[in-house]
Protein backbone atom coordinates (compact mmCIF):
# COMPACT_ATOMS: atom_id res chain seq x y z
CA UNK A 1 0.00 0.00 0.00
CA UNK A 2 1.24 3.52 -0.62
CA UNK A 3 0.68 6.86 1.42
CA UNK A 4 -0.91 9.44 -0.69
CA UNK A 5 0.72 12.97 -0.26
CA UNK A 6 -0.77 16.08 -0.71
CA UNK A 7 -1.30 16.27 -4.58
CA UNK A 8 -2.68 13.35 -4.67
CA UNK A 9 -5.50 13.87 -1.90
CA UNK A 10 -6.02 17.16 -3.48
CA UNK A 11 -6.89 15.37 -6.85
CA UNK A 12 -8.98 12.98 -4.54
CA UNK A 13 -10.91 15.41 -2.81
CA UNK A 14 -11.72 17.24 -6.02
CA UNK A 15 -13.36 14.01 -7.71
CA UNK A 16 -15.64 14.01 -4.19
CA UNK A 17 -14.21 11.64 -1.70
CA UNK A 18 -14.68 14.58 1.13
CA UNK A 19 -17.50 16.38 1.56
CA UNK A 20 -17.52 18.99 2.22
CA UNK A 21 -14.08 19.92 -0.49
CA UNK A 22 -11.77 22.45 1.65
CA UNK A 23 -7.99 22.48 0.21
CA UNK A 24 -7.39 24.05 3.48
CA UNK A 25 -7.66 20.78 5.52
CA UNK A 26 -4.98 18.87 3.41
CA UNK A 27 -1.58 18.27 4.88
CA UNK A 28 1.82 16.68 3.49
CA UNK A 29 0.32 13.51 3.76
CA UNK A 30 -2.95 13.50 5.15
CA UNK A 31 -6.51 15.32 5.69
CA UNK A 32 -7.99 17.03 8.34
CA UNK A 33 -10.97 16.11 9.62
CA UNK A 34 -13.25 17.97 12.03
CA UNK A 35 -16.07 17.29 14.73
CA UNK A 36 -19.48 16.96 13.71
CA UNK A 37 -23.10 18.04 15.53
CA UNK A 38 -23.95 14.54 16.57
CA UNK A 39 -22.72 12.51 19.24
CA UNK A 40 -24.20 9.25 21.20
CA UNK A 41 -23.00 8.85 25.12
CA UNK A 42 -23.39 7.00 28.24
CA UNK A 43 -26.78 6.38 29.39
CA UNK A 44 -27.48 4.23 32.34
CA UNK A 45 -27.34 0.45 29.76
CA UNK A 46 -24.06 1.76 27.61
CA UNK A 47 -23.44 3.92 25.01
CA UNK A 48 -27.22 4.99 23.69
CA UNK A 49 -27.94 8.52 24.42
CA UNK A 50 -27.66 10.55 20.91
CA UNK A 51 -27.25 14.02 21.47
CA UNK A 52 -26.97 17.39 18.88
CA UNK A 53 -24.26 19.64 19.80
CA UNK A 54 -25.17 23.13 20.16
CA UNK A 55 -22.75 25.77 19.29
CA UNK A 56 -21.26 25.77 22.99
CA UNK A 57 -19.86 21.78 22.36
CA UNK A 58 -20.24 18.38 24.53
CA UNK A 59 -18.45 18.68 28.00
CA UNK A 60 -16.90 15.24 28.02
CA UNK A 61 -16.27 14.35 31.80
CA UNK A 62 -12.74 12.69 32.70
CA UNK A 63 -12.67 8.79 31.72
CA UNK A 64 -15.94 9.30 29.78
CA UNK A 65 -15.92 7.90 26.37
CA UNK A 66 -18.09 9.59 23.85
CA UNK A 67 -19.18 8.82 19.97
CA UNK A 68 -19.22 11.55 17.61
CA UNK A 69 -19.36 12.25 14.06
CA UNK A 70 -17.54 13.84 11.77
CA UNK A 71 -18.73 17.10 9.68
CA UNK A 72 -17.16 15.86 7.37
CA UNK A 73 -19.18 13.23 4.27
CA UNK A 74 -16.43 10.44 2.93
CA UNK A 75 -16.99 8.48 -0.26
CA UNK A 76 -14.15 5.47 -0.51
CA UNK A 77 -13.29 5.04 -4.23
CA UNK A 78 -12.49 1.17 -4.77
CA UNK A 79 -8.95 1.17 -4.42
CA UNK A 80 -8.38 3.09 -1.47
CA UNK A 81 -8.72 2.94 2.29
CA UNK A 82 -8.82 5.34 4.62
CA UNK A 83 -6.95 4.95 8.64
CA UNK A 84 -7.40 7.66 11.22
CA UNK A 85 -5.14 9.54 13.77
CA UNK A 86 -5.65 12.31 16.05
CA UNK A 87 -3.83 15.35 15.77
CA UNK A 88 -0.98 15.62 18.05
CA UNK A 89 -2.37 18.59 19.83
CA UNK A 90 -5.65 17.36 20.63
CA UNK A 91 -4.11 14.34 21.74
CA UNK A 92 -2.03 16.37 23.78
CA UNK A 93 -4.96 17.80 25.40
CA UNK A 94 -5.87 14.78 27.22
CA UNK A 95 -8.03 12.86 24.10
CA UNK A 96 -7.58 9.31 23.34
CA UNK A 97 -9.12 7.50 20.25
CA UNK A 98 -10.71 3.89 20.10
CA UNK A 99 -8.03 1.63 18.05
CA UNK A 100 -10.93 0.59 15.89
CA UNK A 101 -10.55 2.81 12.77
CA UNK A 102 -9.94 1.49 9.29
CA UNK A 103 -12.52 2.89 6.31
CA UNK A 104 -12.55 0.07 3.65
CA UNK A 105 -12.73 0.84 -0.28
CA UNK A 106 -16.60 1.26 -0.76
CA UNK A 107 -17.41 2.74 2.41
CA UNK A 108 -19.93 5.99 2.21
CA UNK A 109 -21.19 8.44 5.06
CA UNK A 110 -20.59 10.53 7.82
CA UNK A 111 -17.58 8.72 9.89
CA UNK A 112 -18.23 7.92 14.07
CA UNK A 113 -14.86 8.33 16.29
CA UNK A 114 -15.34 7.01 19.72
CA UNK A 115 -12.88 9.18 21.79
CA UNK A 116 -12.20 9.22 25.32
CA UNK A 117 -11.42 12.13 27.78
CA UNK A 118 -7.96 10.06 29.16
CA UNK A 119 -7.99 13.03 32.38
CA UNK A 120 -7.99 12.28 36.02
CA UNK A 121 -9.85 15.85 36.78
CA UNK A 122 -10.64 17.67 34.21
CA UNK A 123 -13.88 18.30 31.61
CA UNK A 124 -12.67 18.44 28.10
CA UNK A 125 -14.60 19.97 25.77
CA UNK A 126 -16.16 18.75 22.02
CA UNK A 127 -16.79 21.85 19.78
CA UNK A 128 -18.37 21.19 16.40
CA UNK A 129 -16.57 22.37 13.68
CA UNK A 130 -13.15 22.00 15.63
CA UNK A 131 -10.16 20.21 13.09
CA UNK A 132 -9.93 17.03 15.41
CA UNK A 133 -8.67 14.29 13.47
CA UNK A 134 -6.85 13.64 10.26
CA UNK A 135 -7.23 10.81 7.99
CA UNK A 136 -4.30 8.82 5.90
CA UNK A 137 -5.50 7.69 2.89
CA UNK A 138 -3.77 4.40 1.32
CA UNK A 139 -4.03 3.45 -2.43
CA UNK A 140 -4.46 -0.37 -2.43
CA UNK A 141 -2.15 -2.70 -4.61
CA UNK A 142 -5.22 -3.42 -6.78
CA UNK A 143 -9.29 -2.29 -6.73
CA UNK A 144 -10.98 -4.71 -3.91
CA UNK A 145 -12.94 -7.44 -5.15
CA UNK A 146 -15.34 -6.88 -2.35
CA UNK A 147 -15.95 -3.55 -1.46
CA UNK A 148 -17.50 -2.41 1.57
CA UNK A 149 -21.25 -3.02 1.76
CA UNK A 150 -22.24 -3.95 5.36
CA UNK A 151 -24.34 -2.22 7.72
CA UNK A 152 -22.35 1.36 8.14
CA UNK A 153 -22.66 2.18 5.13
CA UNK A 154 -24.67 5.30 3.97
CA UNK A 155 -24.60 6.54 7.49
CA UNK A 156 -25.33 10.15 7.75
CA UNK A 157 -25.52 10.79 11.64
CA UNK A 158 -23.20 9.28 14.44
CA UNK A 159 -23.94 5.61 14.32
CA UNK A 160 -23.95 3.54 17.83
CA UNK A 161 -23.56 -0.73 17.47
CA UNK A 162 -25.61 -1.96 14.90
CA UNK A 163 -26.47 -5.79 15.54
Amino acid sequence: MTILCDRDLLELMRDGLISPFDPEMINPASIDIRVGRTAIVEGNDGLNVPLTLGEYGLLVAPGETVLISTMETFDIPNGYAMDLRLKSSIARRGWNHALAFWVDPGWRGVLTMEVTNKLRYNHLILTPGERFAQVIVHELSAPSARPYAGKYKDSNAVSGERK
